[in-house]
């Protein structure tokens, strides 16, 4: 391959990463921003080229509690492509939220006083 071709290649895939995990590890991220809507509640997450999101909710009769969690998905050894993404990450609760109080797991702060 030429070095204008291997050139031309490189800028169409775009940069990446080497070395981005197996994904077996899921680490807490701190939630920034949230939405309700009903039994559907949503906050935003940034990722990598190889990454995912989750949220996940923990619920009793006073409190829904949350949990926001980012992990590789790429293969060891594998390049990543170097791009960042906001994506939009939700999860349904059992019960609206209603009168509860809705806190970060992971930071233990109140998102949003009961009421």
């Amino acid at each position: 391959m030429s070095h204008a071709a291997a050139a031309l290649l490189a800028l169409t895939a775009g940069p990446t990463l080497s070395g981005c995990g197996d994904g077996a590890t899921e680490s807490p991220v701190p939630l920034q921003g949230l939405s309700v809507q009903g039994r559907t509640v949503s906050t935003t997450a940034t990722v990598g080229g190889c990454g995912a999101a989750r949220l996940t909710s923990r619920e009793s009769e006073s409190t829904v509690s949350l949990a926001l969690k980012v992990r590789s998905t790429g293969k060891e050894g594998q390049p990543c492509p170097t791009y960042i993404a906001r994506l939009q990450i939700s999860t349904t609760l059992r019960e609206p939220v209603g009168h509860r109080s809705v806190v970060d797991a992971t930071t233990r702060a109140t998102l949003r006083p009961p009421g």
